[in-house]
């Protein structure tokens, strides 16, 4: 399924989040405000795929330049391209770093901010700050990437992939050239995990390793070991740390053998730079998942993430400090039933700032930290309007650069200066995608709150048409996220765009039901064991909350759309109402006890449904209970089923099992194959394909207005 992961107005300073609101409190449906017709054109595909995808902003460490990245797409080579850009903090033209030839990612400056670490042709290079005297750091088969200076600005740590049981880099080269080279490309396993998201396991193993700037052979902090760091498959640098004094880094890993597949028990280990001793966990005692380290300035301690729940991947993200001197480690913020997303310290090591999903927006909060590492108060609000993500502070401490979007407002670095009396009014620093949104018709998300299952408040969305004018009905298209622990954000998706969805005509209705992410762990926890109960509840009162809220959508002509979970809640919305004229499955679950049997992730289907599929407990009635196929003689939708053959956390088998069961009922029904995509479709043509027959689709059944 799509994982979390994967993150309403602001928040006043200082108060504590709590769980969703009453009913009583948000439940209302006003009558909705009029909205005037807004200038520009609807957005097209090219809009969309050709948008600057900015990104990963780097601050120097006096707070005075900037590194930023910039994905572009090119359409017709069905490619995209990341570029490097520095600016100044204070304003005015980017250039692009180290060079207008060079195309580089993962800038990061060094301890001094006279050099610059950053990737290209997958390989580590180094440049002066001003992009001159380049030169290449690393030259290995597998490639090197996610470079993390040593504060003392001597070495580099990275990751790269090796043979475990390899002793040099000619071992590795020799390996993987005969498994290119060999004729025969069988997968042959004795163990799980044998595959995972879109690839077999290949027998190598992502390694930690640390490289000199001065130059030299790079040394294997990890050599030997039968794990990824980071962990797969979406982990990246912030999954190891150096300490202040350089001597010291400590990193996160998932080392269960074959239970791997059933397990979320990811510890932290620490080991020596120079690999003088072995590596040590220190989080051997929890079973959830403990990552993502992050030393405080004054090296008392490693500030990381703990879920207390094992086999649990959703389970609250605590917030954890590790005191080195005690070897023990206690959560900081034990009553803040919010996840820790990501977090670092002040410099004087006084405050963490965090990072949490609060209410379908990203925020940033302080806490400050008593002599004693406890919390001195609650989390304070530092950053709240719209979306915001990968902060980014400067080493002195009084400059702060994020990335912030909207669902009307692609992604550009703000940047917030601290003043005398705290932070300073937050700027638009870069202004890559202003020329092409200013030529849209870009409506903004706009919240409405209803009472779902048991009274309980939920959250939803709408956005209007760009065509949308007062007094006329449109058809109304409704999103259903994936997760099912996650959460519709207000921001610009780069999949699920929802002004791709408004753009032929559509009003887009998009709600956050039981399972969603930042409205407390006890609305995360209540989709599990029961996922076709209160999250369909929610979402059937969803609609009927927008309809009844805003007169615009016409109730009569409205289909549903959703992947993953949301593809499954597609299917079981297609099997108990036939209230949409049309339904789109992406990567849709439809028979619960094939897909626990072909899924890599074990874990997952054994926490949402109590156990295994062949159990002779309840838990194994779950799986009968909440699966779609046994209600496909119900299901009278026109459904198209969408799936990529290398997905293989929703198998795209689920897909076939749905058309067949439609074309044999004589459901009108589409299978749109991707062969070369996974879980998530990504290469720009195929992109493009897919949004033709998305819109296309529920255009045929619901007659939008253009």
């Amino acid at each position: 399924m799509s994982r979390r992961p994967a993150l309403a107005a602001a928040l006043a300073p200082l108060m504590l989040l709590v769980a969703p609101a009453c009913a009583a409190q948000r439940a209302t449906v006003p009558a909705a405000t009029p909205a005037a017709p807004i200038a520009g054109r609807p957005i097209t595909f090219e809009d969309f795929a050709t948008m600057p995808g900015v990104s990963d902003p780097q601050l120097s460490p006096d707070g005075t330049q900037l590194l930023y990245a910039v994905r572009t797409t090119d359409i017709a080579a069905n490619r995209r391209t990341t570029r490097t850009f520095v600016i100044a903090v204070a304003g005015g033209s980017p250039r692009q770093f180290p060079d207008a030839s060079t195309n580089a990612s993962e800038a990061r400056w060094s301890p001094d901010g006279k050099q610059v670490a950053f990737t290209t042709g997958g390989q580590i290079w180094v440049a002066d700050a001003s992009g001159g005297q380049k030169r290449q750091l690393t030259n290995i088969n597998a490639g090197a990437s996610g470079p993390v200076w040593a504060p003392t600005g001597d070495r580099i740590a990275f990751t790269t992939a090796v043979y475990p049981d390899c002793a040099d880099e000619a071992c590795n080269v020799g390996r993987a050239t005969a498994a290119d080279t060999n004729k025969v490309k069988a997968h042959i396993a004795d163990n799980l995990l044998y595959r995972h998201w879109t690839a077999y396991s290949d027998g190598t193993r992502s390694h930690l390793y640390v490289v000199a700037v001065s130059g030299g052979m790079p040394a294997d902090l990890t050599a030997h070991a039968n794990y990824d760091v980071p962990p797969p498959p979406f982990g990246g640098s912030e999954a190891y740390a150096w300490s202040p004094d350089g001597r010291e880094i400590t990193y996160s890993a998932k080392d269960q053998g074959r239970a791997d597949a059933w397990t979320t028990d990811i510890n932290l280990y620490t080991v020596t730079a120079d690999a003088s001793a072995p590596a040590q966990v220190i989080t051997a005692s929890n079973r959830g998942a403990d990552q993502n380290p992050v030393y405080s300035p004054d090296g008392r301690y490693i500030a990381y993430q703990s879920q207390a729940r094992g086999g649990f991947e959703s389970d609250r993200q605590r917030l954890m400090l590790y005191d080195r001197a005690a070897k023990t480690s206690r959560e900081l913020l034990p009553s803040w039933d919010r996840n820790a997303d990501s977090y670092f310290f002040a410099p004087d090591s006084r405050a963490i700032y965090v990072a949490t999903t609060d209410h379908s927006r990203d925020k940033l909060y302080r806490v400050a930290l008593g002599a004693n590492g406890a919390a001195a108060g609650a989390p304070s609000l530092v950053v709240g309007d719209r979306n915001n993500v990968a902060f980014n502070l400067s080493r002195d401490g009084r400059t702060l650069a994020w990335q912030r979007d909207a669902a009307d407002r692609p992604t550009e670095i703000w940047v917030a200066r601290m003043g005398k009396k705290g932070w300073d009014t937050p700027r638009q620093l870069t202004h890559e995608t202003d020329a092409k949104v200013a030529a849209l018709a870009l409506h903004p998300a706009e919240e409405f709150w209803y009472a779902g299952a048991g009274g309980d408040s939920v959250q939803g969305f709408v956005v209007r048409p760009p065509q949308f004018q007062a007094g006329k009905k449109y058809p109304m298209v409704l999103l259903i996220h994936g997760g099912p622990q996650g959460a519709w954000l207000d921001n610009w998706h780069g999949r699920w765009n929802y002004q791709m969805f408004a753009s032929p005509g559509e009003v887009v209705v998009f709600v956050n039901p039981r399972g969603s992410t930042g409205y407390g762990q006890r609305f995360v926890d209540e989709v599990s064991k029961d996922w076709g109960g209160k999250a369909y509840e929610d979402i059937m009162k969803g609609v009927d909350a927008a309809v009844t809220k805003y007169p615009f959508i016409d109730s009569t002509r409205m289909a549903a759309a959703g992947g993953s979970y949301g593809g499954y809640m597609a299917n079981w919305i297609n099997g108990h109402t036939d209230r949409f004229k049309a339904i789109v499955s992406h990567a849709g679950v439809f028979n619960l006890e094939s897909m626990a049997g072909a899924t890599e992730e074990l874990w997952f289907t054994d926490w949402e449904f109590g156990g295994q599929w062949w159990d002779s407990t309840a838990s194994a009635q779950q799986y009968r209970k909440w699966s779609p196929h046994l209600y496909a003689g119900n299901m009278k939708t026109p459904t198209l089923v969408i799936d990529g053959e290398l997905d293989y956390r929703v198998p795209y088998t689920e897909g076939l099992s749905l058309f067949t069961a439609l074309q044999r009922r004589g459901v009108p029904s589409r299978l749109v194959i991707f062969p070369d995509e996974g879980h998530w479709i990504g290469k720009p043509q195929n992109q493009r394909l897919w949004w033709s027959e998305v819109n296309s689709w529920i255009a045929r059944f619901t007659n939008p207005v253009i």
